[in-house]
This record gives structure tokens, C-alpha cells and sequence, in this order.
């Protein structure tokens, strides 16, 4: 079971987001292999072993970028794009992988050739976007 923090400022969108894929994890039938929470970025810090990766919506990109704190899970910025057509099953998939990425190590992580995030195209996983790209 992968536990995923919803992260934003206040928490509207973060909430919303946070429900809907609540909501689709059920519809995709993949209980007991993901989680969604919702936590404001404000906490999260303090709340982090409650989750094993944090995806921050991009408007607060520059508060989760100016944060020094040393963080013990990966914090990835959820691209515009991607936030369109959210599925349980993409993020789940993005979540993945990241922490592979991440190899154990906490903060700030992006998937090599999204570090500028607002350039991000893809609608779907990163995993999926990649296959779709070698044919």
C-alpha cells in the first residue's frame, strides 16, 4: 500500500483532489494499493510519517521549493497538465516510481526532463507517457 499525501496552501484544491481520487480508487478497484490524504503543505513536515510520498499541486511550488527543512519522503510537484484528467491509477503508477527514484531520500524530486514542471504535457503517467513515446 503506497500512502500519498495531497498537498496545497490552504487545502481547497488539495481537498477536492484529494476526494476525487479517493473516490476513483474505488471505481478502479485499487483499494489496498494506494491511499490518498489530504494534508495542507503547512503540515506536512510534522505529519510525513503518516504518508510515504507527498504530491504538491504546482501553485505552491515556490513555498515547498523555499521550505529548508530536511525531509524524510520524496515531495514531487504535480505538474498542471497532469491535474487535468486525474486517475487513481496514473498517480498511483507516478508514485511508484518516483519512489524509485527517490532510492530511500527525502524532498524535492521530479521525473528527469520535467524539472520545469509548467512544461509538462503528458495527461497520463509518466510511465505510460514514456511507452507511448518509444513507438
Amino acid at each position: 500500500m503506497i500512502r500519498i499525501a495531497i498537498c496545497c496552501g490552504e487545502g481547497f484544491a488539495s481537498g477536492f483532489l484529494s476526494r476525487h481520487l479517493a473516490e476513483a480508487t474505488i471505481k478502479e478497484n485499487l483499494q489496498g494499493e494506494v491511499q490518498f490524504k489530504f494534508i495542507p503543505f503547512y503540515q506536512l513536515y510534522d505529519r510525513q510519517s503518516e504518508v510515504d510520498i507527498a504530491m504538491a499541486l504546482p501553485h505552491i511550488h515556490p513555498q515547498v521549493q523555499s521550505d529548508t527543512r530536511e525531509y524524510s519522503i520524496p515531495i514531487y510537484i504535480i505538474p498542471f497538465k497532469v491535474v487535468i484528467k486525474p486517475s487513481a491509477r496514473d498517480f498511483l503508477e507516478d508514485a511508484e516510481d518516483l519512489l524509485a527514484l527517490a532510492n530511500g531520500k527525502g524532498g524535492l524530486i521530479c521525473f528527469e526532463g520535467e524539472e520545469r514542471f509548467q512544461y509538462v504535457s503528458r495527461l497520463v503517467s509518466h510511465r505510460k507517457w514514456l511507452a507511448g513515446q518509444k513507438k
